[in-house]
């Protein structure tokens, strides 16, 4: 007989409540996975809050019963299930705050391993951030793409050949041309959209510069990104870029806390 078997002989024919309940201050996600864990545990679910709820410290987020083994099995798996993704949902939030109006974008959901990019893709949907630089389609130019072409403005021109009307976004690091001239040949060749890849602020502020003074900032929209964090922000949206991308600040986010706790024995 093993350990925990044994412990719980006296109490296998008993049933307990338990409720989750957020430590801190966030937003919750997750959800779907801890449904899925609750299935498979067999527990009798009682609530579950929304994908998305505002948390404060206290504020449950799912109350379930069961016997004394499934309620040990869920202290073990149901909070893993929503710590990160309400983390990072948390992280992501408050980057959406303090840079609007400015929009925030992580992209970088897509270099997670697949067995949470669900989850924090969903955690970052649920934060109010998007995934896509844009809402309609687009061609992505990466700075592998534009190497691979020898510049931007090559790249750009055989993807505006595929299809003239649909947009173009270009990475920009200022490898094979200065950051200006770079994104003056992406806007001559028709790009609709550069992301100031480079964590540079004097690149984005000359980018700009150069927009206005060229007469196309109003046509095309300015991203930056490249290791932005949350404490530069404000000096980012000063600048007055169109879109943020935001990773590793993001998905590095710490566990949100959350407790597990019998609250009652039902029978």
């Amino acid at each position: 007989m093993e350990l925990r078997e044994f412990l719980f002989e006296p109490l296998k024919d008993r049933s307990y409540s338990f409720a989750i309940r957020a430590r801190e201050n966030g937003i919750l996600s997750g959800v779907a996975r801890i449904k899925e864990l609750a299935i498979d545990l067999g527990l009798e679910v009682i609530s579950v809050a929304q994908e998305g709820s505002l948390l404060v410290p206290g504020s449950a987020v799912f109350a379930a019963r069961g016997d004394a083994e499934m309620v040990t099995r869920a202290e073990e798996t149901l909070m893993g299930a929503i710590g990160k993704p309400s983390g990072v949902a948390t992280a992501t939030a408050d980057m959406v705050k303090k840079a609007s109006p400015v929009k925030v974008v992580c992209g970088a959901w897509k270099k997670i391993n697949q067995a949470t990019k669900g989850e924090l893709r969903q955690a970052v949907i649920s934060s109010g951030a998007g995934l896509r630089m844009s809402e309609q389609p687009f061609v992505y130019l990466d700075k592998n793409y534009i190497r691979m072409f020898g510049g931007v403005a090559t790249a750009v021109g055989r993807a505006k050949l595929f299809d003239p009307d649909r947009l173009v976004v270009a990475q920009l690091r200022g490898e094979t041309q200065g950051i200006v001239e770079e994104a003056r040949s992406a806007v001559q060749a028709g790009a609709g959209i550069l992301m100031v890849d480079t964590g540079n602020l004097e690149d984005l502020k000359a980018v700009m510069t150069a927009a206005i003074a060229d007469g196309w900032r109003k046509s095309v929209h300015l991203a930056f990104a490249g290791g932005v964090s949350t404490e530069e922000l404000n000096n980012i949206v000063a600048i007055g870029p169109d879109i943020i991308d935001v990773g590793r600040a993001i998905l590095d986010a710490p566990l949100l806390d959350f407790s597990l706790d019998v609250e009652g024995e039902d029978c």
